[in-house]
């Protein structure tokens, strides 16, 4: 009686070549697909989705903005200082926060800065002012719920007036 293993090493003819091809061919792309599952395991995974952290700022106020006056909005009338001006008062809301203050004349639409050097920088076109001269303002807050402005070109006060906190502004009829 023969082996069992016997025909089997007769059998196959000429496709022993391609199934030996086949063979070979898994056994390299098994090798391949190991290869590049330990590639992709080894790479860093990204981070799972968090959600950011919380941060906090905390602000600091600068030491000019103690300098102007108290944060918040001043009206009130300010006065010409010249005997012969055509309008002697007008009304001004003027108005502080950060270091920095604007001064509005509602009835021509002036607006001009107060910056943290208390130097007068005109912000609209309405604002007359001396061609050629710096205008710079004093103010005085001493007074609790009070603003005392006086504009100033050169040592020359022009204006000067005192504003309460809020927004009542009162014309003078005339």
């Amino acid at each position: 009686m023969p082996d069992s293993f016997s025909e089997l090493r007769t059998a196959g003819g000429p496709n022993k070549p391609w199934i030996a091809a086949g063979v070979g061919a898994l056994a390299v792309s098994l090798i391949l697909i190991a290869l590049a599952a330990a590639w992709w395991y080894a790479q860093p995974q990204p981070e799972a989705d968090t959600i950011p952290a919380t941060v906090t700022v905390t602000a600091q106020p600068g030491p000019a903005a103690q300098d102007l006056a108290p944060d918040g909005t001043y009206s009130g009338m300010l006065n010409s200082l010249n005997p012969d001006a055509r309008t002697p008062s007008w009304p001004a809301v003027a108005v502080f926060g950060g270091g920095t203050g604007s001064v509005t004349y509602p009835d021509t639409g002036c607006t001009t800065l107060i910056d943290e050097n208390f130097t007068n920088t005109p912000l609209t076109d309405a604002c007359n002012t001396t061609p050629g001269a710096t205008g710079e303002w004093r103010v005085d807050a001493s007074e609790p719920g009070l603003v005392h402005l006086t504009y100033l070109e050169g040592d020359t006060a022009l204006v000067e007036g005192t504003l309460s906190a809020g927004m009542y502004v009162t014309r003078q009829q005339g």
